[in-house]
């Protein structure tokens, strides 16, 4: 009688150490077989002893929640914003996401840089009416003066640093009174003195004909540094 009564206790003690192998785990969790524990789901972290879900913008990650691809943390408390592409703000090649416009080029006496090309020799390797600056290395796609462009009636109608409404062909801001100072052109833009026009201008390299400056214009070359 003594017998039976162990085997039962035996068996109730047995079974209520039996442990359901499909639901192991807690809630957002699953079982790590090659590790023998239970770990987060994927897009939430572990936080004291629960699993949250990540944040907007994050993935979980072997070693928490973690930024999705396109996304960056300005600091490692900051929220992932979306990584910057052409011409937006940067501090490092790190911010900028877009693979064609990889390098966060920071202009002197500037707090923050921009994202653009980089290593290009010419403006065909630049995106439109960026200029390639091969004064400095590496060198780079500079982006246009803001304005440029811009269809105009009038230079009332013109940014500061695109200050010429050219009325007569582009009908659009440009960069004039660059003679005195080739430098103002951006990137390998070139200035043309166009006497037709009484302004020195800055264009782009594509509008030279054969090198030369149209409407008999004379090309204004820069300083060597």
């Amino acid at each position: 009688m003594c017998s039976r009564s162990v085997q039962l206790w035996l068996a109730l003690v047995a079974s209520a150490c039996l442990v359901d192998l499909d639901d192991r785990c807690g809630d957002n969790q699953r079982y790590d077989a090659d590790n023998a524990n239970c770990v987060c789901d994927g897009d939430f972290e572990l936080q004291g002893n629960e699993c949250v879900p990540c944040a907007e913008n994050e993935v979980g990650s072997p070693s928490g929640c973690a930024c999705a691809e396109g996304f960056a943390r300005a600091t490692p408390e900051a929220a992932c914003e979306p990584l910057a592409g052409l011409g937006q703000d940067c501090s490092d090649d790190g911010e900028c996401g877009d693979e064609r416009y990889p390098h966060c080029q920071i202009e002197a006496d500037a707090e923050v840089g921009y994202c653009t090309a980089s290593d290009c020799s010419s403006a065909d390797d630049c995106p439109s009416d960026y200029g390639c600056n091969t004064r400095q290395a590496p060198s780079y796609c500079e982006r246009p003066p803001e304005g440029l462009g811009r269809a105009c009636e009038s230079s009332d109608e013109c940014e500061a640093t695109a200050p010429y409404c050219e009325t007569v062909v582009a009908k659009s801001c440009v960069v004039n009174d660059c003679a005195p100072d080739p430098s103002r052109c951006h990137g390998d833009w070139v200035c043309c003195d166009i006497a037709l026009l009484t302004q020195s201008l800055c264009i782009p390299p594509s509008e030279l004909e054969a090198g030369a400056c149209p409407a008999g214009g004379t090309l204004v070359p820069r300083e060597e540094p």
